[in-house]
């Protein structure tokens, strides 16, 4: 009875040292907030920031051009990034090279410790310190933003906007919604149930449109006059969804 008893206890220990190990990574986004290099500041290419997002055993890594991916692990304190994979967008040479310096690092194992929404990392002399995106960029809320469609999703692919075209819709606070579809404009109500919203009662003007401002409409139109559209909302950006077409935008 008393090796029982023990191992009751010793089994009790160790499950509260589990659930009281500290903050996890998985499910969160980190932003960077600084970074040094011996001690001096180190000047990311300006208007780039790196982003880092942690799920299940997965790293999606960027420093304002390309998408790093790969597995990774966390022992004794030291990040063990594998994969490697890399997307393939063209951009500027000094985003292309701080592409490969954040790849680099984050495959050098550094070290890394997390204190609540607050994440270090460090290799050699060089130190990124993070914060959770969550705080550092929170959501903009579905209502009261003016959302202005910047993509267009169709499947895994992302595709730009017609040049010189412009759609924007804002969800007001008392349920009423106005859009203009690149040309037409209308207005109408809309409905939210957990991460689904309907568009209903809509009216849209019916002017002839040519040129980008029609092609822009001709894609934005079917997809917002779906059933139910599913959507979801990221710091500054909201995408919208009828099955697997939809729009990216961006709120301001």
């Amino acid at each position: 009875m008393r090796h029982l008893r023990t191992a009751f206890a010793l089994g009790f220990l160790l499950a509260a040292c589990s659930v009281g190990a500290g903050p996890s990574l998985d499910g969160r986004t980190f932003l960077s907030t600084s970074v040094t290099d011996g001690g001096a500041p180190f000047d990311l290419v300006p208007e780039t920031q790196i982003r880092l997002s942690f799920t299940d055993g997965q790293i999606g890594a960027s420093a304002g051009c390309n998408t790093i991916g790969g597995t990774y692990r966390v022992e004794g304190g030291v990040l063990i990034f594998e994969g490697g994979g890399m997307t393939e967008m063209g951009c500027d040479p000094d985003r292309h090279a701080q592409d490969d310096w954040l790849s680099g690092l984050l495959g050098s194992r550094p070290m890394i410790s997390l204190a609540a929404n607050e994440l270090t990392i460090t290799a050699g002399g060089t130190v990124v310190e993070l914060l959770d995106r969550e705080i550092a960029d929170p959501d903009l809320p579905l209502a009261g933003t003016l959302w202005t469609v910047e993509s267009v999703i169709s499947g895994d692919a992302v595709s730009s906007i017609p040049a010189g075209a412009t759609a924007t819709i804002l969800f007001g606070e008392d349920g009423r919604v106005e859009l203009n579809a690149g040309c037409n404009s209308g207005s109408g109500r809309f409905e939210v149930s957990g991460e689904t919203l309907r568009l209903v009662d809509v009216a849209v003007t019916d002017m002839a449109c040519p040129g980008a401002a029609g092609e822009l409409e001709a894609i934005v139109l079917p997809i917002l006059g779906a059933e139910a559209l599913s959507y979801a909302i990221e710091a500054g950006s909201l995408t919208l969804m009828a099955g697997d077409d939809g729009l990216g935008l961006r709120g301001n």
